[in-house]
């Protein structure tokens, strides 16, 4: 339930876990595909895939890992 006086996912604000729990994939997918902490273009493309993961209520860990790794994929593609 989210927290009186806090604006939640409907806003696009996210708690303090939430966002770690985020981050983390990121970083992991981030990690896998070799994309560096320079390239801010690619990295917001995965944590936009895994933002919308997790708002769409997939929020296991490896939910949110295969959506950034799909973000690659459909630049790829």
């Amino acid at each position: 339930m989210a927290k009186p006086g806090v604006l939640h996912k409907s806003a696009g604000i996210f708690d303090a876990d939430e966002m770690a729990a985020m981050e983390n994939a990121i970083e992991a997918v981030c990690a896998e595909l070799g994309i560096r902490r320079s390239d801010s273009a690619s990295r917001e493309r995965v944590a936009g895939h895994v933002m919308r993961s997790w708002a769409s209520g997939h929020r296991l860990p490896l939910n949110l890992v295969q959506a950034g790794l799909d973000s690659a994929a459909r630049f790829e593609a």
